[in-house]
């Protein structure tokens, strides 16, 4: 990897009088770049990349090497991110070769050793637009619960450890994804064809074949080399319809698919006694038409997601218990239990309510649920989601087994996404090593500590870039509307300002305590401004009007102020009001 002070600089070109300046974007290099000579071809407010000569007195400086743009602003967007996370997004030539030499259609050697289950009508089921299949599944009523079968791509056959392919995987760590882009881990030739569990094609696949009993208990399961057919590529849509009418798919998969939701109903109890964390998430998806934004939907979880994450996890688990079990090193899914110094305030702001959380030594994945649960009817329910979040760790994978803190579990294991995540071919290439009885290498343990911190590394980064189109698509959006006003709830409350989560726009703006008209407002922690003269207060979780002030797109960036510095909180008669003694204004 690049070291810091290596990487590009990607930001927002800015003249002021005969100085000239780059507002980073993000990436390993933020605040202010200053140049060490204006550009004579970027123009104010364009969006470049450069690279570190040097330091002043002030901070970096750099010097402009290439003027981003595209030809909207969703491959504008996309292509900054690319650079300013120092995303690889082209293959060299030995991976472009190995590409080329992967065979395109699975022959008849290669059948050898592996069960023939391509009878068995499994079928993927992915968004509208995916094109890499990872996984298919089915299931069957039968020995006092149901057989669930997980079949996820066999990504090991093709690419070998230390070959060109993998070092490129190993590199990338994760598939990232954009609104019109997708910046694969493998060659489409791999990620989009062979290894791609497309209908009505022989795929090679490693099975998890499970049997699950009626109290959503995995009673055992076995793994297995295997051939397989997919029967259809159905969407969650496609397969949400089906469960609410039970008519549009084939005798088999209509089976399968009731099977499947039965043995899924089971799975999520199993998954609610044991007190896993389990919320939506309060996010919009744009959409776009022509790279430019021109809605933005709430994002939906259906039943039918649910399904797959269920039966998905259930593989995991699986993975992991069959590696510890056969005393074999590999690559865990690790989430460990919340930063005790967060705990403090999600503990008041869950008490506010009359749902409150037991001491630090006694949180768990079902106290939190169970407070969740709690402020789920509330209009503000999504923002105790929020802040729950906030509260946690990030996970990471390691080869130490520590437990998965939000799901309840004591082992965990990537292990169905190897066309899209390299941990999951690290414990591919670990189970199929013990199927064909392969003994394990001594260094094989400080190996994966390695790649599990490289593929850590990896996730965040992805999560970072598209993070960061995704805020500045939605800036675009609202850009246009400076001037409005729009309802908002306060999502954050600092000693600067609030937060403001614009409704149904599910992006936030900075109300800077500049704005809050001519009092002195003093921070109430956790989640409180109030004004020392007035009385009034701001506290996370109040609904207020707001105008848009300003937009900075590529930042990611909302200015709002107040209609006007004598407003009224919706639904609230007259604000708060708290003694306190005047203090000038700072």
């Amino acid at each position: 990897m690049l070291e810091p002070a290596k990487k590009p600089v990607v930001g927002v070109f800015r003249t002021r009088g005969r100085g000239a300046y780059i507002e980073a974007l993000g990436g390993s290099v933020r605040g202010r770049v200053a140049l060490s000579d204006a550009s004579s071809y970027a123009k104010d407010g364009d969006i470049v990349r450069a690279s570190i000569t040097g330091a002043g007195p002030r901070g970096l400086i750099g010097r402009i090497e290439q003027v981003i743009g595209g030809e909207s602003v969703a491959e504008t967007a996309t292509e900054a991110a690319l650079v300013a996370y120092a995303i690889p997004a082209r293959w060299p030539p030995s991976v472009d070769s190995a590409a080329n030499a992967a065979p395109r259609q699975v022959v008849t050697a290669d059948h050898a050793g592996r069960i023939d289950m391509r009878r068995l009508p499994l079928v993927t089921i992915d968004g509208p637009s995916a094109r890499d299949f990872d996984d298919a599944v089915y299931a069957e009523a039968g020995g006092g619960g149901w057989r669930l079968v997980v079949a996820i791509a066999d990504v090991a056959h093709y690419v070998a450890p230390g070959s060109a392919l993998d070092a490129a995987a190993q590199e990338r760590g994760t598939s990232v994804y954009f609104p019109e882009r997708v910046i694969p881990m493998l060659p489409e030739t791999l990620s989009n064809g062979i290894c791609s569990l497309r209908p009505n094609e022989d795929r090679l696949a490693l099975v998890c074949d499970m049997q699950v009993s009626r109290k959503g208990r995995i009673a055992r399961y076995e793994f297995h080399e295997a051939v397989i057919r997919s029967q259809a590529r159905l969407t969650y849509g496609e397969v949400e319809a089906f469960r609410c009418s039970g008519n549009g798919q084939p005798r088999g998969v209509a089976k399968s698919l009731g099977a499947l939701f039965d043995a899924y109903g089971a799975l999520r109890r199993a998954r609610e006694a044991r007190g896993a964390l389990d919320f939506d998430a309060h996010e919009g998806t744009p959409e776009l038409r022509g790279g430019e934004v021109t809605a933005i939907k709430p994002a939906r979880r259906l039943e039918s997601h649910r399904l797959i994450e269920e039966a998905m996890i259930a593989a995991n688990i699986c993975a992991a218990e069959f590696l510890e079990a056969q005393g074999r090193a590999g690559l865990h899914r690790v989430h460990e239990p919340p930063d005790p110094t967060k705990l403090a305030p999600l503990s008041q702001a869950f008490a506010s309510v009359g749902a409150p959380l037991p001491g630090q030594q006694q949180i768990s994945a079902k106290s939190l649920q169970e407070a969740l649960s709690a402020t789920g009817q509330r209009t503000d329910g999504w923002l105790f989601a929020l802040l729950t979040l906030q509260s946690m760790q990030r996970a990471h994978y390691t080869p130490e087994t520590k437990g998965h803190f939000a799901l309840a579990l004591d082992r965990y294991a990537h292990f169905t996404s190897p066309i899209r995540r390299y941990p999951d071919l690290t414990v591919h290439r670990a189970i199929k090593a013990v199927l064909h009885g392969q003994a394990e290498s001594g260094d094989a343990r400080q190996a994966l500590a390695g790649a599990g911190t490289e593929a850590s590394l990896a996730e965040r980064r992805a999560d970072d870039a598209a993070r960061m189109v995704d805020a500045w698509l939605k800036c675009s959006f609202l850009a246009p509307r400076i001037g409005e006003t729009f309802a908002a709830t306060v999502a954050g409350v600092t000693e600067f300002g609030l937060f403001a989560d614009l409704d149904g726009y599910f992006i936030q703006g900075l109300l800077h305590v500049s704005a809050l008209g001519g009092d002195y407002f003093r921070h109430a922690p956790p989640f409180r401004l109030v004004g020392e003269t007035t009385g009034v207060s701001y506290a996370i979780g109040d609904a207020i009007e707001v105008r848009l002030a300003g937009a900075q797109p590529e930042l990611g960036r909302l200015d709002l102020e107040l209609p006007e510095f004598g407003f009224r909180r919706r639904g609230h008669a007259a604000p708060r009001r708290h003694g306190g003694k005047r203090r000038r204004r700072r």
